[in-house]
């Protein structure tokens, strides 16, 4: 997702300038998915903060979190049940981090593919992921940058929530929608 905005970022300053984009809140969303055999969860949250720093090298920092806090299903048991398995208290936030290099800059137009390379913080567990996203850039500097990730509840250490001794499938289905702005000077 960052190597994508890091392309965007380089095609809209001079060559050797330091950049920096910024998650908009507003006009973002992480969206999850769980199954279970008798029903199905969908959740979201639109707490997302993020940055990304492009140096002049082409080297790109990034980082986005979500609040474990803000995450909502539509019903409040739930969520205060979800928030108690995560320990939302120890572990408040679900981070992304990622390093990676722009190879060529990216033209406006439909979006552009690419993989992100990075590691996930979940439950206090980190895991490095590769998550294939698209890119779609604006001539006023924003991205809008959408992908999605299937995470392992096992992996991450989460106790997987059950109804009726049936426990949640292990599969967490996330989706984001992210704008990203330039950060003013």
């Amino acid at each position: 997702m960052y190597v994508a905005v890091a392309a965007l970022a380089l095609t809209l300053t001079a060559a050797g300038e330091r950049q920096a984009l910024s998650v908009d809140p507003a006009a973002s969303v992480v969206r999850f998915h769980l199954n279970h055999k008798m029903h199905k969860v969908d959740g979201r949250s639109a707490a997302v903060e993020g940055k990304a720093v492009i140096e002049p090298d082409g080297k790109v920092l990034a980082m986005v979190r979500i609040p474990v806090a803000s995450f909502d299903s539509g019903d409040a048991n739930r969520d205060a049940n979800m928030r108690e398995t995560l320990e939302a208290g120890r572990f408040p936030f679900v981070v992304f981090k990622g390093v990676s290099s722009v190879v060529a800059p990216v033209s406006y137009g439909p979006a552009t593919p690419a993989t992100l390379e990075g590691e996930l913080e979940f439950h206090g567990v980190r895991r490095p992921v590769k998550v294939p996203v698209s890119v779609e850039f604006q001539k006023d500097g924003s991205a809008k940058v959408r992908g999605t990730l299937d995470v392992s509840l096992d992996a991450f250490k989460v106790e997987r929530p059950s109804l009726l001794f049936i426990k949640v499938d292990d599969d967490c289905a996330i989706q984001f929608d992210l704008t990203m702005r330039r950060e003013a000077r």
